[in-house]
């Protein structure tokens, strides 16, 4: 991690330790809470927390997830779950957000794929006191053909690792790589169909600002979730990155999106350098097919996908041929 940035711990109820990665005062009026994707760790937020290392009343802070980074391990590194990381969250940003500044600040939340998911569901919580959210290349719902269509492009790709060298080129534990590919790792109550997971209706009562950022590349954030984003909130609230795939890194336009968003002015923009290498979570798709494979299967595997035969999207004998061809393609 860059100099400029602060590496700080917070101990759960449970005396777990949380490790994050900050810029700005304690008592800022201002905090934006970053929250990685699947196998991310809080170093995919770098560029942003750079970027607004000197913006004035402004803390920015950037959350390891457990078994993840700095943070602490799960007893037997074992167990992780979408649960417990919105639980961890969420005392989180009870005690350290709020109870440790003297006055109420204003909390956004961003989230990369995973960690956008995590945000719907902390924005369902009035508790949370959340101002606004911004999703990075995750949209209001997710298909199965996408994550499909994800590991499809790169099973052509090297050889996998075993899950240990996996792990440490990630910073995580070998815990939450097995866990990931877990059928229980998804535990978070939503809507799903024969299409995939629909989260639209965390925010059915979120009356704070929604922001999507995707990649015009993206293989997870496709067309139709960005029209289904456009159509429940302000167009000015999207940014398409042209050119950007799964997840969108945090590049000078992406910043400054957030800052704009936020009625802010980048302070350090010009000095950052945003390397030309793939986001953790890509390196996932690309290096280790085999296990990324292993998670889209027992994501797919725990619902029991049932077909809406009087859906009118698409005739009866065309979803049952698309279905055939996922469940056989993922049992080669």
């Amino acid at each position: 991690m860059n100099s400029l940035l602060s590496q700080s711990s917070f101990y759960l109820k449970s005396g777990r330790r949380l490790a994050f990665h900050e810029v700005g005062a304690r008592d800022s009026p201002r905090v934006v809470l970053c929250l990685p994707g699947l196998l991310e760790t809080s170093a995919s937020f770098e560029p942003l927390l750079i970027a607004t290392a000197h913006t004035p009343g402004l803390r920015v802070i950037a959350l390891d997830h457990c078994g993840r980074g700095e943070s602490d391990a799960l007893p037997n590194d074992s167990g992780y779950s979408m649960s417990i990381y919105l639980s961890d969250t969420e005392e989180f940003i009870a005690h350290e957000i709020f109870q440790s500044n003297t006055s109420a600040p204003t909390l956004d939340v961003i989230g990369t794929s995973m960690g956008g998911i995590l945000a719907m569901y902390l924005a369902s919580n009035k508790n949370n006191h959340l101002n606004g959210i911004f999703l990075n290349d995750i949209g209001l719902s997710l298909t199965w053909m996408s994550i499909w269509g994800l590991y499809k492009s790169s099973k052509e790709s090297e050889p996998a690792l075993d899950p240990k060298a996996m792990a440490l080129k990630l910073g995580v534990t070998e815990g939450a790589v097995r866990d990931v590919q877990s059928p229980h790792h998804f535990d978070l109550s939503h809507k799903k169909d024969w299409k995939g997971m629909d989260f639209s209706q965390t925010l059915k009562q979120f009356t704070g600002a929604v922001r999507l950022i995707y990649g015009s590349q993206s293989g997870v954030c496709l067309d139709d979730q960005v029209q289904q984003f456009s159509k429940k909130y302000q167009k000015s609230n999207v940014l398409e990155v042209t050119g950007a795939s799964h997840p969108v890194a945090f590049s000078e336009d992406v910043c400054a999106f957030i800052l704009r968003s936020l009625h802010l002015e980048p302070s350090n923009i010009e000095n950052l350098q945003i390397a030309s290498v793939p986001l953790p979570s890509q390196q996932i798709i690309s290096q280790y097919p085999q296990e990324f494979k292993d998670i889209v299967t027992g994501v797919i595997q725990e619902p029991k996908l049932e077909v809406n035969t009087q859906s009118n999207d698409l005739p009866k004998k065309t979803i049952k041929n698309w279905l055939q061809k996922i469940v056989g393609w993922f049992a080669r």
